[in-house]
């Protein structure tokens, strides 16, 4: 990899394009990139520092910065935001879970009259789906066409399924199946298959995709110069064009000009950014959400669990398949194949347990964001999760005896709704006009046509699934709608 000084960075006389961040929507916008453009000049600027997986693992921390050192609470909003500052982004903090959205997510608003409808088609986003899936080695159930059309086949057979598993798709109503994930099921050269031990962001198998094992041929590209430690704190936008980006590095101001921005720092600092150049918008910084994660944990009668090959062996789709109403929120519901709650106390019975977790779909509020008080961060409030979500958890835990009843249930518990899922979205939406979005469907700011918007800040809705491999399929999408 090429790392430059700020004063290097700073004395190009043109950048052809500037990266701001280096997660997933920066990463692979940069990989589509220079695919088309492979002697142009891209700059990336990135806050954190160079974090090797072996200082990872040594330390036992993704970065030496934590979120919340990054931004303030706004009063009586506490509630944590998780996401990793640092060369890679969140690729190195992820538990690489990969399902698509549902062909649903597309059409919320449509569906409910509530939230937003994306401006874009499921359709759109397959060819890029596919490719992704492919680069990065998912490992997943062929059989998903049938829900999500255009899967499969996948690069790598799908992981280990526990014994509750293999009786749900065995006896069940069709809706279970192998969560696909970017997590090796076969080992390939230099790293190793997923090891099951539960402890995904910092895998120890080398298993899991993340940047710096997978995307170095992007980051180490001759074209490519990295500058770390360099906070972008504003843009430089005239006339409607962005001229230069402007970065913080050891105490000093700096300013990278460039002809093409590519925005990505997440859903919290790009907001930031954009309110201190005067983007203009509807919902700059507004909207900020996540799904609802909760677990629940299913007493079973003379069956035993935790014999999986991953982390989450599989994901079932009974009620995103039943369609959503406008009396409570989606849910999907997810297998753990590790200790949530701890084993059962009953002599000889400690594996007859079964952890659950549920993705419960949130409305995103215009109420809920990131605003700037004049300080060196951004400060962000978030009231509580709807009344929606709130609506579709107690239905998710109705029909969840229903839906697993091929299974020998003893009791059903929920164990409670967690902090944060770590999928910030929200805050720099997609749409198809400025009144009612900050991007278009390609990802280009509606008032500064050089400006792209990468990542999960992009999100109208937060879908049902784990939006990061959708987000690399929108920055694929967005490099190919720009540069043909």
């Amino acid at each position: 990899m090429q790392f430059v000084s700020p004063e290097q960075a700073a004395a190009e006389t043109g950048w052809d394009l500037v990266v701001v961040g280096s997660g997933f929507g920066s990463l692979f916008f940069l990989k589509r990139y220079l695919e088309k453009r492979p002697d142009d000049r891209v700059l990336v600027l990135e806050r954190g520092h160079y974090n090797t997986e072996d200082w990872q693992f040594q330390n036992g921390v993704n970065s030496d910065i934590l979120p919340e050192q990054t931004f303030r609470h706004a009063a009586g909003s506490e509630k944590p935001w998780d996401f990793t500052i640092g060369l890679g982004g969140s690729t190195n903090c992820w538990w690489a879970l990969t399902p698509r959205m549902h062909p649903s997510d597309f059409k919320v608003r449509t569906a409910t009259g509530m939230g937003a409808d994306w401006p874009i088609e499921y359709d759109d986003l397959v060819p890029y789906w596919q490719e992704i899936e492919r680069f990065m080695l998912i490992a997943g159930p062929d059989e998903l066409d049938r829900f999500y059309p255009g899967t499969g086949p996948y690069a790598q057979p799908p992981h280990h399924l526990s014994t509750p598993d293999e009786i749900m798709i065995e006896k069940g109503d069709g809706y279970h199946f192998a969560m696909p994930a970017a997590k090796l099921s076969r080992a390939v050269e230099g790293r190793g298959r997923c090891c099951s031990s539960a402890s995904c962001n910092l895998c120890p198998a080398r298993a899991k995709f993340t940047a710096l094992n997978a995307m170095m041929e992007t980051l180490a590209h001759p074209s490519v110069a990295i500058a770390i430690e360099s906070k972008v704190t504003h843009l430089d936008v005239q006339n409607g064009a962005l001229r230069a980006v402007h970065f913080e590095n050891g105490g000093r101001d700096y300013a990278a000009s460039c002809d093409l921005c590519a925005l990505g720092a997440n859903a919290i600092h790009s907001p930031f950014i954009a309110l201190r150049s005067g983007i203009a918008g509807h919902g700059v910084g507004r909207y900020l959400g996540e799904k609802m994660l909760v677990d629940a944990e299913i007493m079973l009668d003379g069956v035993d669990h935790f014999d999986g090959g991953t982390d989450t062996t599989a994901f079932n789709l009974s009620i995103i398949e039943a369609g959503r109403s406008s009396d409570f929120a989606n849910s999907v519901y997810l297998v753990k194949n590790s200790f949530k709650s701890g084993l059962r106390l009953d002599k000889g019975r400690w594996r007859q347990c079964l952890p659950v977790q549920m993705y419960v779909e949130d409305i995103f509020d215009y109420e809920n964001g990131v605003s700037d008080d004049g300080g060196d961060e951004p400060v962000v409030r978030f009231k509580g999760f709807s009344d929606y979500a709130h609506a579709g958890l107690d239905h998710a835990m109705k029909r969840l005896p229903e839906v697993f009843s091929p299974l020998p249930i003893e009791d059903v518990r929920l164990t409670g709704i967690l902090p944060t899922m770590g999928h910030v979205q929200g805050t720099m939406r997609m749409g198809n006009t400025i009144e009612d979005s900050v991007v278009d469907a390609g990802l280009i700011a509606h008032s500064v046509r050089n400006l792209c918007v990468v990542g999960t800040s992009v999100f109208p809705t937060t879908a049902s699934a784990n939006p990061t491999l959708s987000a690399a399929a929108l920055s694929y999408r967005a490099v190919d709608l720009l540069l043909g």
